[in-house]
């Protein structure tokens, strides 16, 4: 039987029905004839980038484009580079967590949560703090029509600059929760509409002009579910996404499109989610990506008790199954988050910025390591079984695209275990190749694989740096009788 190998990550609280992982591959369906209807493929490696002039040091708290030229805060700094990828240090940004951004083509406004605010005017590479004294502490910043939003800290209020001024604030310039006075997380604008996310609902704002407070509610525009992580929430593949629920409702991701709500987490993502506490999930950040023409949106949990993790949903594999499709992004060989904080596209290319050294690096298709560090590419898969009989296993298959190995002789392995008590307990890990340079026909196999009493699980691995893409996998025996 052809096992199915792109279902993603599944994991159930009854590991017996569903432990399936799917870390650092993407699951990958073909949309005409090809060897196999399901395929994983290989991440995107990263690339440190070559960058002179100033240094960029420290963890990373946000990154934005403007005007083709991208931003980053590392640490308490604000660089730039440009398309020789020269750095400029362009001043000091307080505090020590990560930020909210918005832009116009002129401004860059930075807000450090519940410090202060910053523009950067790239017109004369100014970076000034914002000392109005209507300007109110805040937590996140969006843009829309010429104005400035920010909620202040405290939840109770959004307010606006002046109009193309983020210096100049008054203090009658701000509106508040109509429908339901809880607590604003966030603003966030989408399909040219100001977002005010509160802890259990959303409102719709417009800009209706004219003399005093631009904007007004959009009646009949709520959405009854609220953000949970005032940095959870990112346009996405034509909508937004975000990370929350409704009041007495535990986290969950959400999508908006064309007026409709939908939860695109499945029961496993919810469950993973939930594993995190209140604090831990309202720190959780997201952030969208895009290549070879799949769609991404990534939820990053971070935690000291548990290990944290990254969750990536793919909008192209979703549409084509009809069923929400997620896998893990990871750094590093044991279970940890992804050390990505932000992705830009500039300059043609997609650049990472990261939590771990601050350094600057760029996606690569053909690089298969994060910043010379192996990735770890694991595929747990479903449980298979055959009517719930014994079953006798001769021979296990996986094909890879091989002849993948380096001009140094690397005779690239992947790495098999099963389960026959429900993901509990695994066998050691046997290693095949998958074919040096040139060794195009080599299938790694595994042959004599005993009896499993009512169902197998299949674990397989490999952390190579060459390209690991995972075409398909078999399995061949026979049916016991019942007795």
């Amino acid at each position: 039987m052809q096992l199915d190998i792109a279902t993603g990550f599944y994991q159930s609280v009854s590991e017996p029905l569903a432990a399936q992982r799917c870390i650092n591959w993407e699951p990958i369906v073909p949309q005409d004839g090809a060897l196999s209807n399901r395929s994983l493929r290989d991440v995107y490696g990263i690339d440190t980038r070559s960058l002179t002039g100033d240094s960029i040091s420290g963890i990373n708290r946000g990154a934005k484009v403007v005007n083709g030229v991208p931003y980053f805060i590392n640490e308490t700094a604000l660089y730039s580079f440009d398309s020789s990828n020269v750095v400029t240090n362009h001043g000091t940004i307080d505090g020590s967590g990560r930020v909210s951004l918005a832009n116009n083509s002129r401004y860059l406004v930075i807000v450090v949560p519940g410090v202060k605010g910053y523009v950067f005017d790239n017109t004369d590479s100014s970076l000034t703090e914002i000392t109005d004294i209507d300007f109110q502490v805040s937590d996140t910043v969006s843009f829309k029509d010429g104005y400035f939003n920010f909620n202040n800290s405290t939840g109770t209020q959004f307010f606006i600059s002046n109009l193309n001024q983020p210096l100049v604030y008054d203090a009658l310039d701000f509106g508040s929760a109509d429908v339901r006075p809880d607590k604003i997380v966030a603003t966030h604008v989408t399909d040219n509409e100001l977002l005010v996310f509160g802890e259990y609902t959303t409102e719709l704002f417009q800009n209706i002009g004219g003399s005093g407070f631009p904007y007004q509610r959009v009646r009949g525009g709520d959405i009854q579910k609220g953000l949970h992580a005032k940095f959870g929430v990112v346009n996405f593949d034509n909508s937004f996404v975000f990370l929350g629920g409704a009041e007495d409702e535990l986290t969950a991701v959400w999508r908006v499109l064309g007026g409709a709500i939908t939860k695109i987490s499945t029961s496993a993502i919810d469950n993973a989610i939930q594993e995190y506490t209140k604090d831990e999930i309202a720190d959780a950040f997201a952030f969208t990506y895009a290549y070879g023409g799949n769609y991404f949106v990534a939820f990053t949990f971070e935690s000291t008790n548990i290990p944290s993790r990254t969750f990536v949903y793919d909008a192209a594999v979703s549409g084509l199954t009809g069923v929400s499709t997620w896998h893990e992004r990871q750094s590093g060989i044991t279970d940890d988050k992804w050390r990505v904080t932000a992705l830009v596209s500039a300059y043609g290319d997609i650049i990472a910025a990261d939590s771990e050294d601050g350094r600057i690096g760029t996606l690569n298709k053909d690089t298969h390591t994060e910043y010379g560090d192996p990735i770890f590419r694991q595929k747990t898969s479903m449980p298979f079984q055959q009517d719930q009989l014994r079953m006798f296993i001769s021979e296990i298959k996986a094909t890879m695209e091989s002849g993948v190995g380096t001009i140094d002789g690397l005779d690239p392995q992947l790495g098999l275990e099963y389960s026959d008590d429900g993901a509990r307990t695994w066998t050691n890990k046997r290693p095949r190749s998958y074919g040096k340079i040139g060794k195009y026909n080599k299938i790694p196999s595994w042959r004599r694989q005993g009896r499993a009493p009512r169902s197998r699980v299949i674990r397989l691995t490999t952390t190579e740096p060459v390209k690991s893409h995972l075409l398909r996998l078999d399995a061949f025996g026979e049916q016991s009788v019942q007795i």
